[in-house]
């Protein structure tokens, strides 16, 4: 049964909420054993982590659940015991069996019941390979649909936000939709090198924007006999095919998509049913609770206390300064000064409930490389620091998909095969490092390999620059819109696709910026630079036209007085010559209202901020620089952004509206000529 019946949900949060945190440990401790299969720690915990899971889903019901759990926990009996030792086969199954788990939870997570999945496969094979036996069809648990169920998981799940993203952009591009469906002969056993020979061919060329079931976290081999692949390109069909054009491949059915077709896709709800393709690993239980340190709840506490107490006092001294008409101007003054401070305190406090160790990301990366470098027959070294550092919760949940993206990309096409990194001179195990720190106002995350690296001769090529431009620049080419979909197939392409759409993710929902440097022959950085947080923003409130603005503090490089000497005219417009340094400047209520409604008289010496972008510098002409405040970013309307030069809107301490820039779109609106100078 499910929770259906329960009369008060809390047991179910409560549920789900611990079993978040036991399958992170049981994930951490199989890695452990697959390094070391004698460590009686992780033994021991496994044992423990599937006995607790066991009891508490038969608790609630959930009895699939708590055979599979069970079963597990038999085996580990065995182990510690010593009874049975740890071959290659039984940590697969055990792994598979993991990941069953996991997806049964997800689906109580989102509401559905725990007997929609097959769980008899996986129990057999813990079985046979643990020497347990087998159980009679009578006592396992029941598969709902049969053979019916087998075609229903072919139909794709719902796409998620980062492939959404990827449509739109392909579609905006004006590239071809299509579903390629491949059928894997019976006599390529296993199936998935197969499924990904033809998986890696169409990354070669076109943008591919989901596979069912899913390539980038392998899953049981069985499941890849049928292989889906929504993919966009501007190539006609006969090239498509072409790359499917594998040694045992029997079937290939290419489709193109119609608008309809494609708005259905677009508009249907993510999560909308279920799959067992689904890449359930790729994303955290959906839970209700949100579990925060104690002493962070008594730090708030008491700052409520206090601030209740202040303000009360400033309600006594408005009283008594109205009936008495006293003046109390220096109480006043050192109760608003201590209010300040206590609310300065709580809202540093109250931050630190939003903010979790960046771990909760980190954690599944170990998994995701341990299982696709397997499938590759890659030798994989991974190298993870910097868990302990602290990133608001909405950020982690946007970053996933893009850092997943960015792994299995170093991973697949950055690191080269032991064969070439012998012939390189190399160690045969290739190395990925994930690293995270937190430097002043920002998170800092980098990926790295030491794999073969850009061809900076391809991208200069390809993306038509000169000598004009350095390497360091065009390894930047790589983030351009439909960069890699060519119809040349290189190494090259296949390394870019998807790349434009994680650097639009990570500047434009979360306000970050990511770069790019490559050593030819020796490896890739990837280095995403993010805010601590989405929700406050420590910015520069400048007047300007006669309104008030504000500019992220993160995004200004200085600010400077402007005089007429410091200002020359070229083609493009005006220039701002500073200790040689020369950048456009532009005059912000021009910008704002339009050369015709922009105030462009200048008076002998002008209040200017310096904003940098990805390195680009533009000076910006302004009235008045007012304050330096922290703001509580709201969204804002789409009617009241029809340029998209603001990020989101706040409210002044006097109850006026202020907009916030978005610094990036404004060096874009430049850039791309949206605006001709004053």
């Amino acid at each position: 049964m499910s929770y259906a019946g329960l009369d008060d949900k809390k047991f179910l949060r409560t549920f789900l909420a611990e079993s978040e945190e036991l399958l992170e440990k049981l994930n951490d401790n199989l890695l452990e054993l697959e390094k070391d299969a004698g460590n009686p720690e992780s033994i021991n915990e496994v044992f423990r982590l599937t006995h607790s899971l066991k009891s508490e889903s038969a608790l609630l019901g959930f009895t699939n659940l708590s055979e599979l759990a069970h079963r597990l926990e038999d085996v580990f009996d065995r182990i510690r015991s010593g009874n049975l030792d740890l071959s290659r086969a039984l940590m697969d199954a055990i792994f598979s069996a993991s990941d069953l788990i996991h997806e049964v939870i997800s689906r109580i997570s989102a509401e559905q019941s725990d007997t929609g999945i097959d769980t008899r496969s996986v129990i057999r094979e813990l079985q046979s390979l643990a020497g347990l036996g087998y159980e009679s069809d009578e006592e396992q648990p029941a598969e709902e649909g049969g053979k019916e169920r087998e075609e229903e998981q072919g139909e794709p799940p719902a796409l998620k936000s980062f492939q959404r993203s990827q449509l739109l952009e392909a579609r905006d591009r004006g590239e071809s939709i299509y579903r390629l469906t491949v059928k894997v002969s019976k006599e390529a056993e296993p199936p998935y090198p197969r499924a990904y020979l033809v998986f890696n061919n169409l990354e070669m060329i076109a943008n591919v924007i989901q596979t069912t079931p899913n390539m980038t976290i392998p899953q049981d081999d069985r499941l890849y006999r049928r292989l889906v692949v929504l993919l966009s390109s501007r190539l006609p069909e006969a090239s498509i095919l072409k790359a499917c054009a594998v040694d045992l491949i029997e079937e290939q059915q290419l489709e193109v998509l119609q608008q309809e077709e494609i708005s259905r896709l677009l508009d249907a709800q993510r999560g909308a049913g279920t799959s067992r393709f689904q890449a359930i690993r790729s994303s955290r239980i959906e839970s209700a609770s949100v579990r925060v340190d104690t002493t962070k709840l008594n730090e708030i506490w008491q700052l409520v206390g206090e601030l209740t107490i202040y303000k009360a006092q400033l309600s006594q001294l408005h009283e008594r300064l109205c009936r008495r008409g006293i003046a109390m101007r220096g109480e006043v003054e050192r109760a608003s000064d201590s209010l300040e401070r206590i609310t300065t305190e709580m809202q540093q406090a109250i931050m630190g409930t939003r903010m979790v160790p960046i771990a909760v990301l980190f954690n599944k990366f170990p998994r995701l490389v341990r299982d696709l470098s397997r499938k590759l027959g890659k030798n994989v070294d991974l190298e993870i620091q910097g868990k302990d550092t602290e990133i608001d919760r909405t950020i982690v949940e946007v970053l996933s998909d893009p850092l997943t993206h960015i792994i299995r990309n170093s991973l697949d096409h950055g690191l080269e095969s032991p064969q070439e990194r012998r012939r390189a001179n190399k160690t045969e195990a290739g190395r990925i490092s994930i690293t995270a720190q937190q430097q002043g106002g920002k998170i800092v995350i980098e990926i790295a390999d030491d794999g073969r690296g850009l061809d900076v001769k391809k991208i200069r090529e390809k993306a038509h620059i000169g000598s004009e431009v350095s390497d360091e620049e065009a390894v930047q080419y790589i983030f351009s819109p439909g960069f890699s979909t060519k119809e040349d197939v290189t190494d090259l392409s296949g390394r870019g696709v998807g790349m434009d759409v994680v650097a639009t993710r990570i500047r434009e929902d979360l306000k970050g910026e990511v770069e790019v440097r490559s050593d030819p022959g020796r490896g890739t950085l990837i280095r995403i630079l993010l805010p601590l947080t989405l929700t406050i923003l420590h910015s520069l409130v400048i007047s300007c036209g006669g309104s008030h603005y504000a500019i992220p503090a993160g995004d200004i490089s200085e600010t400077v007085k402007v005089t007429d000497q410091d200002i020359a005219k070229d083609a493009a417009g005006e220039i701002y010559d500073y200790n040689g340094e020369r950048m456009p400047l532009i005059h912000l209520d021009s910008l704002l209202l339009g050369p015709e409604n922009g105030n462009v008289s200048r008076a002998r010496e002008n209040n200017a901020v310096v904003i940098e972008q990805r390195r680009e510098k533009v000076c910006l002409l302004v009235d008045e620089l007012v304050e330096e405040e922290d703001l509580v970013i709201k969204p804002i309307s789409d009617l009241l952004n029809q340029r998209r030069l603001f990020s989101g809107v706040s409210v002044l301490g006097d109850g006026r509206i202020i907009f916030i820039l978005d610094t990036a779109k404004v060096l874009e609106s430049i850039e791309s000529g949206g605006f001709d100078g004053v």
